[in-house]
C-alpha cells in the first residue's frame, strides 16, 4: 500500500520539466488511477502494461522499456515498452548481467543510474547498440525496489544529451515504481505461499490406506506413489536390506521396467552394503542421507560410486528401521542437480517411519514363531544350569543349540583374570576343521571395554571395515571369523557398583565374561539374534558367577593364610630381635640388623603373597630430609634397585602423593617424574602399588612400602587389601620394636645414671660427714678452752651452720638407706608460710637474674586454734622441689619485668589450693600434652619434652601425697598451676 502525500505531489508536478502540459488537477487525477490500478489488481501483465501506458500518457520518453529480475538466473526478462520507431523485438529479449555493466550496478545497487550519452556508454551492453539504433542519447535506469529486493529495471531514454528527470518528476516517477514493486513482491508472496507443499495432507492418505492394504508390498507401492507426487523426483524407489547377503535390492519403484528391456542407463536393481560404504553406516545410525547439487551430507569422493549405480546426480533416502533394526531405505533420484528442502526431507523421514511401523505386521506370524523356538532355546538351558552338575556338558549343548539356531559356526565362552587383565577360554565350539582358539586372549582398550559393558550386545558384521576388538582380530582371523556378536554376561553396567576405595584402583568387576558367537562370512545381526545373544549369556554369566565365587573364596582363604602367615614372619622376626645379645659397644638396646630382618622377611612373604616381582621399603628418621631403602626383594634382576639411593623424602613426588592419600596408590612408570625415576629406576617396572607405613593419626609415618610388577598388571582388590594390611601390621611392629629400643635405651641410661648418683651421694655423705664431726669436736674443744675469747653471736652461728649441714646429711641418710629404687612419702605437717619461705630462697637467684617480679598474696581468713600454724600434709623436701620446678617453669617463659603471683586459698574443708600465676609465652600443645598425661611422641624430636616430663612427674608426687597438680591457659592468655594439697589437721 502506497499513502501520498498530495501537497508534495502537488509541488512535484508543478516543478515538472519533461512533463506534457495538463492541468494540474487531471494530472492528480491520472497518477490516483494508476495507483489504484496498482494497490487492487493482481496480474502481472496488467500491472505492466498500466505503468507503462502512464508513462506514455504524462511524460515525453523516446524510449520506455521494462525488464523483470530472475533471481536465480541473474538476468532481466523485457517485457515490453515503447521504441521510437515501434519495433519492441528487441525490448522482449533476455538480457544477462555481468559484473560491471549497467544493469547489474541498479539490480544490486538499487539506486537510479543516469547515463548523458547511451550511444558511447561502455558498460551499456546490448543497449550500447539499440540507443545507437534508436539514436538514443540522455537515459536514466530505475530498479523496481520493495525494501532489499529488486523486482526489475525501468529504463527512460531521449534523444537529448543529457537530459535526465527533473526533481519533481523523479519524485513522481518513485511514488509509481514504488507502488510497482510493492505490488509484484504482493504478487511473488501469494505465489510461493501457494507453492508450499502440505505434508500432512499426504501422510495422512498414507495412513488413511493402512486398513485397506492388505500386504506390505501394496503398501510400500502406495508410499512411492504419494512419495514421488510430493516431492516430484525423476524417480522413487523402495530398496529392501537383504541381511545373510548383505545388499539392498529394488523392492518397489514408481517406474516398471520390462525384464531385459533394462540399457546402460537403467539404475542398478541392487547395491552390496561394500559399495555403500559410509552410505550404509549413515543409514545404520537412523540418519537422513541426501547428496544435492552443492552439498551432501556424506563426504564426496565417497558419492560418486553411488550416483554412478543408481544412475541419478541427486539423492534423498530416508532409513526404514523398525525396533532399532534396519530394513531398507526410501529413497527418491533426481537426474538434474537439486536443492533438497527442509519439508522434503522432513517429509520423507515421516513417510519411511509410517513404512517401518507397517512392516513388522506383515512379518508377525513368523514372529511369533521365532520368540516361541528362542524361548524354549533359553528356558531349557535354564533347566541344564539348575539341574545338571555336568556344567561342562551343559556348556556343550548351549554352544550346539546356540550356533544351530543362529548358523554361525563358533562359540566362545570367556572368563576374564582381574589380576592379568586378559581372557581366559572356558569353552569353545569351532568346525571340526579348524584349530581350537589359543587361550587366553590379549587384553582389550579401554573403549572396547566401555562398548562391552553396554547392555546391547557388540555387533561386528565385517571385520575387515571395523576397527573395535583390535586386539583380538588377528588370532580369530586365523580361526576364520569375519562377523560376530559379543555380549557381556553381567548386562548391562550398573553404578556405583564399586564403593572402594579412596584409591585410584580402577574397578574392573564389571566384566565377568563375555560370549562371542561368529560367522565365517560378513553377516548383519538381527535385532532378535542379538537379543537370544544377550539372554543366553546371561544365563552362561550364572555358571561363571558360580565359578568365581569359588575362586573369590578360594582367594579370600589364601588372603587369610598369607595374613597370618605375615603376622608369623613379623612376630617371628621381633622374636629373633629379642633374641640378640647386647654388645657392649652399642648405645641402644637393639642393633640395625634385626629391624632389617623384619623389613626382609616382611618383603618376602609380600611379594609371594601378591606374586610380585619386587618389593621394598623405603624409611627414613624423623625430622630428616633423605630416606633409603631399607630393603628390597626382587625376583628378577630387571627389578633390581640400587640400594645406596638417597631419596629426597620432601621433595619426592611418589612419596608425598602416597603421605597424602588414606590408602594404596596405583602408579605407572609413565606418570612418575624424571626425580622418582632416579631411586625408583628398573627396566622391568610398569605398574607401581604404594602405600604409607602409618599407625596412630598422631604418630607421622615414616616410610612407604612399594610393590612394583611389570607393565600391564591388574591390581586386584584383593591384592589392595592385603598390601594395606600387611603394611599397617609391619608399621605397627616397627613403631614397636623402635619404641621399646628407645625406652629400653633411656632405662639403661636412667640405670646408669641411678647407680652413679647413688655411688655419688654415697661418697659425699661419707666426705662431708667426716668433715662435720670433725668440725664439731673441734667447735668443743674451742669452747671449752677459751670461752672468754669469743664473741657469743658467733659461736651461735657457727653451731647454727653445723647443725644445717647435719641435718641435710641426716636427710641425704635416709634417701641414700631407703629410697635406693623407689621414692618414699613422708606425711609431715609441713608449714606453709616456711614452705613459701624455704622455696622462694631456692629460686631467688633465678628470680633475679630472670628480671621478673614476685608476688605473694597470703590467705588472711583463715582461724586456726591457739599456739597452731596453717600447715599442709606431704613429705617436705619433696613439696620444697615441686614448688620450685614450678617457679623455674614460670621464670623461663616470661620476659623482663613479666610478674609472677603466687596466690593461697582455702577449698571447703581440709583443702589448700596453692596457684602460680604468670602472663609468659606457652605452647598450647604442651599444655595440651599435660593434660592427656602424656608427653611428646618418644620417637619425635621435641624441645618441650623435659619440661613437660617434669611437670608430670610432680603431677604424680603430688598425687602420690594424696594432692592434685593442674595446669591450663585462661582466656586472657595467663598460665595458671594451680597445686591443691590437704590441711594437716583434715
Amino acid at each position: 500500500m502506497v499513502i501520498l502525500n498530495w501537497t508534495k505531489v502537488r509541488g512535484s508536478l508543478e516543478m515538472g520539466q519533461q512533463q506534457r502540459p495538463k492541468d494540474l488537477d487531471e494530472q492528480i487525477a491520472a497518477l490516483e488511477r494508476v495507483l489504484q490500478t496498482l494497490r487492487e489488481d493482481e496480474n502481472v501483465e496488467v500491472l505492466l502494461s498500466t505503468t507503462l501506458g502512464y508513462l506514455q500518457a504524462e511524460f515525453d520518453w523516446q524510449l520506455i522499456w521494462i525488464g523483470l529480475y530472475d533471481r536465480q538466473a541473474h538476468r532481466l526478462l523485457g517485457k515490453g515498452g515503447m521504441t521510437p520507431n515501434g519495433d519492441q523485438s528487441f525490448l522482449k529479449q533476455r538480457f544477462a548481467l555481468s559484473p560491471g555493466d549497467l544493469l547489474e550496478q541498479v539490480v544490486i545497487q538499487l539506486r537510479p543510474v543516469g547515463v548523458p550519452d547511451l550511444r558511447s556508454e561502455n558498460r551499456a551492453g546490448e543497449w550500447r547498440k539499440a540507443a545507437q539504433t534508436f539514436n538514443i542519447q540522455g537515459s536514466t535506469l530505475f530498479p523496481l525496489r520493495y525494501k532489499d529486493r529488486c523486482y526489475g529495471v525501468i529504463l527512460l531514454g531521449t534523444d537529448v544529451w543529457g537530459a535526465s528527470p527533473k526533481s519533481g518528476e523523479k519524485t513522481q516517477l518513485a511514488i509509481v515504481f514504488g507502488a510497482l514493486a510493492t505490488a509484484l513482491y504482493q504478487i511473488e508472496k501469494d505465489w510461493q505461499r501457494q507453492q508450499v507443499k502440505h505434508p500432512d495432507e499426504s501422510l495422512l492418505a498414507l495412513i488413511s490406506q493402512l486398513g485397506e492394504l492388505r500386504s506390505l508390498d501394496q503398501y510400500l507401492q502406495a508410499v512411492v506413489e504419494q512419495a514421488h507426487e510430493f516431492i516430484e523426483p525423476t524417480r522413487t524407489n523402495v530398496y529392501w536390506f537383504e541381511r545373510e547377503r548383505r545388499y539392498f535390492w529394488r523392492r518397489v519403484s514408481n517406474r516398471q521396467v520390462a525384464p531385459g528391456l533394462g540399457g546402460p542407463e537403467r539404475p542398478a536393481s541392487g547395491i552390496t552394503v561394500q559399495d555403500l560404504g559410509e552410505f550404509y553406516q549413515a543409514l545404520g545410525r537412523e540418519e537422513m542421507v541426501w547428496i544435492g547439487e552443492s552439498h551432501s551430507s556424506l563426504k564426496t569422493e565417497l558419492t560418486g560410486r553411488l550416483m554412478q549405480q543408481i544412475r541419478a546426480r541427486s539423492l534423498l533416502a530416508a532409513p526404514i528401521v523398525s525396533e532399532g533394526e534396519l530394513l531398507g531405505f526410501l529413497a527418491v533420484e533426481a537426474s538434474e542437480p537439486r536443492i533438497w528442502q527442509d519439508n522434503e526431507k522432513l517429509y520423507l523421514r515421516g513417510v519411511a517411519q509410517l513404512v517401518a511401523l507397517t512392516a513388522p505386521v506383515s512379518e508377525m506370524e513368523e514372529r511369533i514363531q521365532q520368540t516361541e523356538i528362542d524361548r524354549d532355546l533359553t528356558a531349557g538351558i535354564a533347566r541344564a544350569i539348575y539341574s545338571d552338575a555336568d556344567w561342562e556338558a551343559t556348556l556343550k549343548n548351549t554352544a550346539e543349540q546356540l550356533c544351530g539356531r543362529l548358523k554361525c559356526e563358533y562359540f566362545l565362552l570367556l572368563l576374564y583374570g582381574e589380576e592379568q587383565n586378559r581372557f581366559e577360554i572356558v569353552c569353545q565350539n569351532l568346525p571340526r576343521n579348524r584349530r581350537p582358539v589359543p587361550s587366553p586372549l590379549n587384553a582389550l582398550d579401554v573403549a572396547d571395554v566401555g562398548l562391552l559393558l553396554m547392555r546391547e550386545p557388540l555387533a561386528i558384521e565385517n571385520w575387515e571395515e571395523d576397527g573395535r576388538l583390535g586386539a583380538w582380530r588377528e588370532v580369530l582371523a586365523e580361526a576364520g571369523v569375519r562377523s560376530l556378536l559379543a555380549s557381556s554376561t553381567r548386562g548391562k553396567k550398573e553404578e556405583g557398583e564399586n564403593p572402594n576405595l579412596k584409591s585410584k584402583i580402577a574397578n574392573r568387576k564389571s566384566i565377568e565374561g563375555l560370549l562371542v558367537v561368529g560367522h565365517n562370512a560378513t553377516r548383519t545381526w538381527r535385532r532378535s539374534e542379538r537379543e537370544l545373544v544377550r539372554v543366553v549369556s546371561q544365563q552362561l554369566g550364572l555358571i561363571l558367577h558360580s565359578w568365581q565365587q569359588s575362586s573369590e573364596i578360594d582367594k579370600y582363604q589364601q588372603f587369610e593364610r598369607s595374613l597370618k602367615s605375615g603376622l608369623a614372619v613379623l612376630h617371628h622376626s621381633e622374636e629373633e630381635q629379642s633374641e640378640q645379645p647386647i654388645s657392649a659397644a652399642s648405645p641402644t638396646m637393639f642393633p640395625e640388623l634385626p629391624l632389617q630382618k623384619l623389613d626382609r622377611n616382611f618383603a618376602q612373604q609380600l611379594s609371594q603373597t601378591l606374586s610380585c616381582p619386587l618389593v621394598a621399603v623405603i624409611t627414613w628418621n624423623r625430622g630428616e630430609e633423605e630416606g633409603s631403602i631399607a630393603v628390597a626383594v626382587a625376583a628378577n634382576p630387571v627389578f633390581a634397585l640400587n640400594p645406596e639411593a638417597v631419596i629426597p623424602v620432601q621433595t619426592d613426588a611418589l612419596i608425598q602423593q602416597t603421605l597424602v592419600a588414606s590408602g594404596v596408590l596405583q602408579h605407572s612408570t609413565s606418570q612418575l617424574p624424571l626425580a622418582t625415576k632416579r631411586w625408583l629406576r628398573s627396566p622391568g617396572i610398569g605398574e607401581i602399588l604404594t602405600v604409607a607405613l602409618r599407625t596412630a593419626p598422631e604418630h607421622g609415618p615414616a616410610g612407604i612400602v612399594v610393590a612394583a610388577d611389570a607393565p600391564g598388571r591388574q591390581w586386584s582388590e584383593l591384592s589392595v587389601n592385603l598390601l594395606s594390611s600387611m603394611a599397617s601390621q609391619l608399621a605397627w611392629w616397627r613403631r614397636y620394636l623402635t619404641v621399646q629400643s628407645a625406652e629400653e635405651s633411656q632405662r639403661l641410661d636412667m640405670e646408669l645414671l641411678n647407680w652413679y648418683k647413688q655411688r655419688r651421694f654415697e661418697d659425699f655423705y661419707r666426705t662431708v660427714g667426716a668433715g662435720v664431726k670433725e668440725l664439731g669436736d673441734l667447735s668443743q674443744s674451742i669452747l671449752q678452752s677459751a670461752k672468754e675469747q669469743k664473741d657469743a653471736l658467733k659461736t651461735l652461728r657457727y653451731q647454727q651452720v653445723l647443725r644445717h649441714i647435719g641435718n641435710a646429711l641426716g636427710s641425704t641418710h635416709l634417701l641414700l638407706k631407703q629410697e635406693q629404687w623407689r621414692l618414699q612419702f613422708g606425711q609431715d605437717a609441713v608449714p606453709v608460710n616456711a614452705w613459701l619461705r624455704r622455696s622462694l630462697d631456692r629460686t631467688a637467684p633465678l628470680i633475679k637474674q630472670s628480671q621478673v617480679l614476685l608476688e605473694v598474696h597470703r590467705e588472711t581468713a583463715v582461724s586456726m586454734p591457739a599456739g597452731q600454724t596453717l600447715s599442709v600434709r606431704g613429705d617436705s623436701m619433696k613439696l620444697d622441689l615441686i614448688l620450685c620446678e614450678l617457679l623455674t617453669a614460670a621464670c623461663r617463659r616470661s620476659g623482663v619485668g613479666d610478674k609472677i603471683e603466687i596466690r593461697s586459698e582455702l577449698l571447703g574443708e581440709g583443702l589448700l589450693e596453692l596457684s602460680v600465676i604468670d602472663s609468659g609465652a606457652c605452647d598450647r600443645q604442651l599444655i595440651a600434652a599435660f593434660k592427656r598425661g602424656s608427653g611428646p611422641d618418644i620417637l619425635a624430636v621435641s624441645a618441650n619434652r623435659s619440661i613437660v616430663q617434669n611437670l608430670l612427674i610432680c603431677q604424680r608426687a603430688v598425687r602420690l601425697m594424696g594432692g592434685n597438680l593442674s595446669l591450663e591457659m585462661l582466656e586472657n592468655n595467663l598460665i595458671v598451676a594451680r597445686l591443691v594439697l590437704p590441711l594437716a589437721n583434715s
